[in-house]
């Protein structure tokens, strides 16, 4: 990846960092469990939502959500895992709460050269529900 493009995408994020920052802020306040994350998850889809992605909810998981944005070309496709669940009784000690908005700012960076799936994912403690949401 050219110097160019690297620098392009830094820039885009860097434009978005109050809105990712306090998205994370918030995520981590709620800190919702696994399977519990519903303001979390509509966080999240709301939005992608408002910057054009095309939000599915409750795939496979109630919480789970994919977002995809298609630039009509014959691109590459590229996929964004992220966790947005909190561990019971200490929070986001994991670091779950910044995962959704740093994947956000890179679908967002990369969104008008390349078709993008953002999926949004539950639980890296729990595998069975991640390889229910990824079918």
């Amino acid at each position: 990846m050219s110097d160019d493009i690297k620098k392009q995408l830094g820039a885009v994020i860097d434009s978005y960092k109050e809105d990712l920052c306090q998205m994370a802020d918030e995520i981590f306040d709620l800190a919702e469990i696994s399977g519990e994350e519903y303001r979390t998850s509509d966080i999240l889809c709301s939005y992608l939502e408002k910057e054009g992605f095309k939000v599915e909810r409750g795939t496979g998981l109630e919480t789970a959500f994919r977002a995809t944005w298609d630039n009509g070309s014959d691109g590459p496709v590229i996929g964004i895992l992220v966790e947005y669940d909190a561990l019971e009784k200490i929070g986001h000690a994991c670091g779950h709460h910044l995962q959704g908005p740093a994947g956000i700012g890179a679908a967002i960076a990369v969104k008008n050269c390349l078709r993008i799936i953002h999926a949004g994912l539950l639980c890296m403690e729990l595998r069975q529900r991640k390889l229910l949401a990824v079918r």
